[in-house]
């Protein structure tokens, strides 16, 4: 495949990921304040049943062209799309080790505001690293 389509392919899906994860840190998490206590674990459980499907198909596309971008880039472009692939890397170690941890501790562990608060502000930095991957991979569009 030609690496300018690579490109805008890549560009597609993390543009994709840019969204799910800004409505995910703007709208979903935000509305785990509202949920009645009585009703959290129901509400928290079906989320991440949802979610799951456009992760499902953006995030393994993301990471599969993201390599590919790097491998077929040369020069300047490929120094900077192996650093965006670096991002994509904590992103997705930060979710193993931190975030699905952390959503299961939500569910097992009695109803806690200051969890849901701790939820909110530390995603500010997986959501930084998507729009981050987002500048990037537009400006790797308009390099290759």
């Amino acid at each position: 495949m030609d690496v300018s389509l690579l490109a805008l392919a890549h560009l597609a899906f993390t543009l994709a990921m840019v969204g799910l994860m800004t409505a995910v840190q703007l709208v979903i998490y935000p509305a785990f304040r509202r949920v009645p206590q009585a009703n959290f674990v129901d509400y928290v459980n079906a989320h991440g049943v949802a979610i799951t499907r456009p992760l499902a198909l953006f995030a393994p596309a993301e990471v599969v062209l993201a390599l590919l971008v790097w491998i077929a880039a040369s020069g300047g472009a490929a120094v900077v799309a192996f650093l965006s692939g670096a991002l994509l890397a904590i992103a997705w170690i930060a979710t193993m080790v931190f975030y699905g941890p952390f959503h299961g501790r939500l569910t097992s562990e009695p109803y806690n505001p200051a969890m849901i608060e701790r939820l909110i502000t530390t995603n500010w930095a997986r959501t930084t690293i998507w729009w981050l991957r987002g500048i990037i991979a537009i400006w790797l569009v308009t390099q290759i």
